[in-house]
């Protein structure tokens, strides 16, 4: 069996993409995280591999295995208190509501976009719980995870201020989709978001594809190519993306937030105190936007 410092240096590192962000997780310096890292590849006999800018350990099927297992047991014993869990956030929902981070949690850098990497590492058991938007979340019936929701809200069209879409509202002209269409609107790579994109190309939108991996903030900000770009946002992710303009047409889509985690830690007292604790935070953002609507908690088993 593996020490639990010798597995988190690895997964911390394959998790945060970098040596120093996992060793000021772990309060150690880089060089201690590296030899630990290499310890815990060598007793595998694993190898590290970039992909995407992504690293991904590489080696024989039963090796990879033999790590599932170990890290299984490494999770059962940050549940049972031996360490702090760990959570994945959005790049809206890491600064407004893991921020202070929850007693006994550890977050991420909150700058993934997407869902198949933070699906990937709840399902490898790197992560614990990961705070997400939707409508974008594992289905109620999925398996392997479940998903707590907080509370619902709307998406909106948005655009950078002085975009020539809003011309004809200042002049009180009607605005159709035919017109959002005519210009370029944010699309990112195919099965980032699948359900997102799905609705919104049966509108005619995500037609302006850009390669984005990672969330930048001046993607949102009006340069360059993008200043005629129409974004999407939610009442929460606006806060933190820059200086944006809602434009007058109804998204077909519903979001919100809601916390997944693995079904045999749903009902956890850590996961129940968590998901307490995130209702709570959201509850200044319901009382100032009503289009915000916190889901209450589940009444029974």
């Amino acid at each position: 069996m593996l020490s639990l410092d010798k597995l988190a240096a690895l997964d911390l590192s394959l998790w945060l993409r970098s040596g120093q962000e996992a060793g000021q997780r772990l309060a150690l310096n880089q060089s201690n995280v590296s030899r630990r890292l290499q310890m815990a590849l060598r007793l595998f006999e694993l190898t590290l591999q970039k992909s995407e800018q992504e690293w991904e350990v590489q080696g024989p099927e039963p090796n990879l295995t033999l790590l599932a297992l170990e890290r299984h047991v490494h999770q059962t014993a940050r549940w049972l208190g031996e360490g702090p869990l760990r959570i994945e956030g959005t790049y809206w929902s890491g600064p407004l509501l893991l921020t202070p981070e929850p007693e006994g949690w550890v977050g991420g850098r909150h700058d993934t976009v997407g869902v198949q990497r933070p699906l990937q590492w709840l399902h490898d058991r790197v992560i614990d719980a990961w705070l997400t938007g939707g409508p974008d979340w594992p289905e109620a019936d999925d398996p392997t995870f479940r998903t707590l929701p907080l509370c619902t809200m709307p998406v909106h069209l948005v655009v950078a201020p002085g975009h020539p879409l809003l011309q004809p509202l200042e002049r009180g002209e009607p605005l159709s989709w035919d017109d959002v269409a005519a210009f370029p609107s944010l699309a990112l790579p195919p099965g980032t978001y699948p359900k997102v994109e799905a609705s919104l190309r049966a509108l005619g939108l995500w037609s302006s594809p850009i390669r984005m991996a990672r969330y930048r903030r001046e993607r949102w900000e009006g340069k360059s190519e993008q200043e005629l770009q129409v974004g999407y946002a939610t009442v929460l992710s606006e806060q933190v993306a820059g200086q944006l303009v809602r434009l007058p047409l109804q998204l077909p889509i519903s979001s919100g937030e809601a916390l997944v985690v693995r079904r045999e830690w749903a009902e956890h007292p850590r996961t129940l105190a968590l998901a307490e604790l995130l209702r709570q935070r959201l509850e200044p953002w319901a009382a100032a936007h009503g289009e915000l609507v916190l889901t209450p908690p589940p009444s029974g088993p």
